[in-house]
């Protein structure tokens, strides 16, 4: 039995590892951000084939690109294609900000580390609408893909942010 428990122990000590190496990966920004936009191009290819969507495409004249657009047809015959812009965004930091306030049961710091997850899920709705919307180039709303269940749930959880991020910003949060 002890053998067994020594082993199990092993193992318990190579994910925890495996674990902090994942960690030590998300908390680079860019690397969040390539894995955000990995896995919403998963999700797109699972979902629509390869003439439906298109990868980095400018939107908007300028040098933006947006990360994925949906291609939608015209209205008529001769009008040319409508692109949906979908954005990946990984406001990590925010969003671990709060979990800790919550484990602390600090509802002061809570308070704030939601208040500045809200406000950089607008700002980064604010983004997407000037970067990328153009009608009647683009459709007049665009998607935030949150890669996160938790982060996710938690933008939906917040009272009134996605109406206003669909109201004043024309953006629809969507996650896995």
């Amino acid at each position: 039995r002890l053998e067994q428990v020594h082993k199990g122990l092993g193992e318990m000590q190579s994910l925890a590892k495996g674990v902090g190496d994942l960690k030590k990966v998300l908390s680079n920004v860019k690397t969040r951000g390539t894995w955000g936009e990995i896995q919403l191009g998963s999700l797109l290819e699972q979902i629509l084939t390869g003439e439906q969507y298109a990868q980095n495409v400018a939107t908007k004249k300028g040098n933006e690109r947006v990360e994925f657009a949906i291609r939608l047809p015209g209205r008529g015959e001769n009008d040319r294609e409508v692109w949906l812009p979908v954005d990946a965004k990984f406001p990590q930091e925010d969003y671990q900000k709060l979990l800790e306030a919550q484990e602390l049961s600090d509802f002061q710091m809570a308070e704030e580390a939601a208040r500045q997850l809200e406000n950089r899920i607008k700002a980064e709705a604010k983004a997407i609408k000037e970067k990328y919307l153009d009608p009647p180039h683009t459709t007049d709303f665009g998607i935030m893909f949150l890669p996160t269940e938790g982060l996710y749930a938690e933008v939906l959880r917040r009272p009134g942010l996605c109406d206003t991020l669909q109201r004043i910003y024309r953006v629809v949060v969507t996650g896995p």
